[in-house]
């Protein structure tokens, strides 16, 4: 199966364009929460652990793959999936099959704290980066797994 892939050059520009906008309305006075529906709202200290902003995470993702900058196989997506489960919540990350037929499968839930190595304290462009990193980690993981298991279920006979 093919793998998804981070074009990390090209990201890093995508993302400065993407701040300066937003950073520019901002200093103009202009509404950032009503930008453009696809565009991540991410200014330079954007901390995507911060309650409400899980809604940014998820904007980025389905952006980055839209505009190619997490390139793909034609077929799947990768989602950002939030849960609030009281204190901090939770997120998982959704891999969507079209073809042959659809099929979800998901990594297992973890806590927003470990959201884009929050160890190395990055905001903005940063921790974007890092988010997309494991965004494409975890699809190919889960694309891994898939194939681990159809391969071992056709050796066993399997249909």
């Amino acid at each position: 199966m093919d793998s998804f892939v981070l074009h990390e050059e090209a990201v890093r520009a995508w993302l400065t364009e993407l701040v300066v906008a937003y950073e520019v309305d901002a200093s103009f006075g202009c509404d950032v929460s009503v930008r453009s529906g696809d565009s991540p709202p991410i200014g330079m200290a954007w901390d995507p652990r911060q309650p409400g902003e899980e809604d940014g995470v998820s904007l980025l993702v389905k952006a980055a793959q839209a505009a190619g900058m997490v390139g793909k196989p034609e077929e799947m997506t990768i989602t950002f999936e939030f849960v609030d489960a009281g204190d901090e919540g939770v997120y998982r990350w959704l891999l969507d099959i079209a073809n042959p037929c659809p099929l979800k499968v998901a990594t297992r839930s973890e806590a927003m704290a470990v959201l884009g190595e929050p160890e190395l304290h990055r905001a903005g462009i940063e921790v974007a980066v890092a988010i997309l990193r494991e965004t494409v980690k975890a699809a190919n993981q889960l694309v891994n797994q898939l194939s681990d298991y159809i391969e071992a279920t056709v050796e066993r006979g399997g249909n």
